[in-house]
C-alpha cells in the first residue's frame, strides 16, 4: 500500500478516536446530570437496571472502539517508511501501546465504578 493511503488511513483512525472520545464524554457527563438531578425517579429498580445497563455496556463498546482504533494507528504508524526515526515514531517506543491500553482501562473502569455507586 502507498505510504499516502496509509497515512490516511491512519488519520482516519485518529478522527473515530477523537470521536469516541467526545461521545463517551458526552454521554457520561449527561449520565451525571440525570444522576444529580433525577430524584425520586432514580428508586425505580428499572430505571437503575436501564442506567447500569447502558453505563456498563456503553463503557464497554467505547473502550473496545478505542482500543481497536489505537491498535490500527499503531500498526498504519510502524508501516510508514522512516517512521521509527522521527521524533514521535521515538517516543512511541519508549512508551508502549501496552501502557495507553491499561491506562484507558483503569479510567473507564473508575468512570463506570464510580457511576454505578452512585446509582445503588
Amino acid at each position: 500500500m502507498d505510504q499516502q493511503k496509509t497515512f490516511d488511513l491512519v488519520r482516519t483512525r485518529a478522527a473515530d478516536i477523537r470521536m469516541i472520545v467526545m461521545t463517551f464524554t458526552i454521554s457520561h457527563a449527561a449520565l451525571m446530570i440525570v444522576l444529580g438531578f433525577g430524584g425520586a425517579g432514580l428508586s425505580d429498580s428499572g430505571i437503575q437496571l436501564s442506567l447500569a445497563t447502558f453505563i456498563v455496556l456503553g463503557s464497554l463498546w467505547s473502550l473496545a472502539f478505542m482500543d481497536d482504533g489505537l491498535q490500527d494507528m499503531m500498526a498504519g504508524l510502524s508501516d510508514l517508511d522512516g517512521f521509527e526515526m522521527s521524533a514521535m515514531g521515538q517516543r512511541l517506543v519508549k512508551t508502549p501501546i501496552v501502557i495507553f491500553r491499561v491506562v484507558n482501562l483503569v479510567f473507564v473502569a473508575l468512570i463506570v465504578a464510580a457511576e454505578l455507586m452512585a446509582i445503588y
